[in-house]
């Protein structure tokens, strides 16, 4: 399968036009073969969780709070829905790539404006560079009132499980991701939720009206054998005065001293034991005041011009990237990640580290897979033939059992077919190329994906 003809000067050229050509492939079809997530959500006692708001997100996306995204950028790029009453949900329209797993608070549609999803995009739209300086809480006008806090939710996922093995969720590098592709739909995946450690509470002013509708500044000390410290937020209070407060401490039971400021306004609890994942309802905050109106927001978009300011909105990005985490296939259980190097020797070293091996291919399926999460680009893979010229052999020792070789002159080297041992997959539907370690290509390629059986890590044993 090796190429014996001389190489022409068009091979870069020939490199860059496919790049261009197959990556727009790639995003046309994912928004006409899209995929689709569906299962269940119960609780770390395994009673379904109704009126959930979850969502999956790209992997590449994510902030640093339990949500796992930024507000407003992130939110138009999630792929919501709500379970139902007996927690099972069902996601489609997911385009090919990598993603995640995250859930909202059950009340996010009472915070959402009436014409959020109209606003959100003319607000990503807009230049904000063009902000005069003087303009204060411009910010939180232009977020329409709302803080990433507001997008906490109430309970946090635990694990997934789906095919017999559950994965614990982390945060941010650490949460579970999976790849889809065109078409695919991944059934009766299990979240597990969990409930979070809060203090909800109460604000009055002092003729006993609720501070309503108002964003709060908060502030939480905390002291236990081990240490003190403390937290901070800004939660939105409801109709009723009510706020939640999330708590970080999820180790030592200890005592919490809260206070809640509100304009200059400012009023402290006396201290409370919570112990990790106490939920506490029913702390009341009442100022020494009577009812005060909220501040004015500054005007909308506004600049230094005194207009209003509308950019065209950027192109979107033709694929998530896979942004270096491991990226379980549902097919088979094995996970994948793609590996910055600078040489083949580099991405066999850093796959040993990681007690992986460079991939092995076993079938149209997964090739199409990894096309759709990783896409088509120059990767090392686990295939040579340098041990006994013409049989090629996977780097784990598994049989060849399945071949996608670009055509033989498909490009041309000058270098005799013996000396082409190794293997990159190209721009060209992921097809396998054979190189010489003296091809161009070689010096082309930078990155590897590597494979492994299962994240141990990660695995436990069943939910019943």
């Amino acid at each position: 399968m090796k190429p014996t003809h001389k190489i022409t000067y068009l091979i870069a050229s020939l490199m860059t036009f496919h790049t261009l050509i197959f990556g727009f492939a790639l995003y046309s079809n994912a928004q006409e073969n899209t995929g689709t997530i569906s299962g269940r959500v119960v609780d770390i006692t395994g009673h379904p969780v109704p009126k959930l708001p979850i969502y999956v997100a790209p992997l590449g996306i994510g902030g640093g709070f339990t949500s796992g995204v930024y507000f407003p950028e992130d939110y138009s790029k999630l792929h919501r829905t709500q379970t139902d009453g007996v927690g099972r949900f069902t996601i489609t329209g997911i385009p090919s790539g990598s993603f995640y797993f995250g859930v909202f608070p059950f009340k996010i549609d009472k915070r959402l404006t009436k014409d959020f999803e109209k606003n959100l995009e003319d607000y990503l739209s807009w230049n904000p560079a063009t902000y005069h300086p003087d303009y204060i809480d411009v910010l939180t006008y232009n977020n329409f009132g709302m803080y990433n806090s507001d997008f906490e939710p109430d309970v946090e996922i635990q694990s997934l499980h789906f095919q017999d093995i559950t994965f614990y969720h982390g945060k941010g590098s650490d949460n579970v991701s999976f790849g889809i592709e065109p078409g695919s739909h991944i059934k009766d995946i299990k979240i597990v939720v969990n409930h979070r450690m809060r203090v909800q509470g109460r604000v009055l002013f002092k003729d006993g009206k609720p501070l309503a509708n108002a964003r709060l500044s908060i502030g939480a000390k905390f002291r236990h054998e081990s240490g003190s410290g403390g937290t901070a937020g800004n939660p939105w209070t409801d109709e009723y005065g009510d706020f939640n407060f999330y708590l970080k401490e999820k180790v030592h039971t200890g005592f919490y001293t809260i206070t809640v400021k509100y304009q200059n306004l400012e009023v402290t609890a006396d201290p409370i034991q919570l112990a990790p994942g106490d939920r506490l309802d029913g702390l009341q905050f009442t100022f020494d005041s009577n009812p005060i109106p909220p501040k004015p927001l500054p005007p909308k978009f506004k600049t230094d011009t005194g207009k209003s300011k509308t950019q065209p909105k950027q192109a979107p990005q033709p694929r998530p990237e896979s942004n270096e985490v491991w990226i379980v296939n549902p097919v088979n259980r094995h996970a994948y990640k793609r590996v910055l190097c600078e040489t083949l020797d580099d991405a066999i070293v850093q796959a040993t580290e990681e007690k992986a091996h460079l991939v092995t291919i076993n079938d149209a399926k997964e090739q199409k897979w990894l096309n759709a999460v990783f896409g088509n680009e120059l990767y090392w893979i686990g295939l040579s033939d340098s041990k006994q010229e013409g049989k090629w052999q996977w780097q784990n020792g598994e049989p060849v059992t399945y071949q996608n070789w670009l055509p033989d002159d498909y490009f041309t080297e000058t270098w005799d077919a013996d000396e082409r041992d190794i293997v990159v997959t190209s721009f060209v539907d992921g097809k396998w190329y054979a190189v010489s370690p003296n091809s161009v290509i070689v010096s082309m390629t930078k990155m590897a994906i590597i494979e492994k059986a299962d994240l141990k890590i990660n695995i436990s044993k069943k939910i019943k």
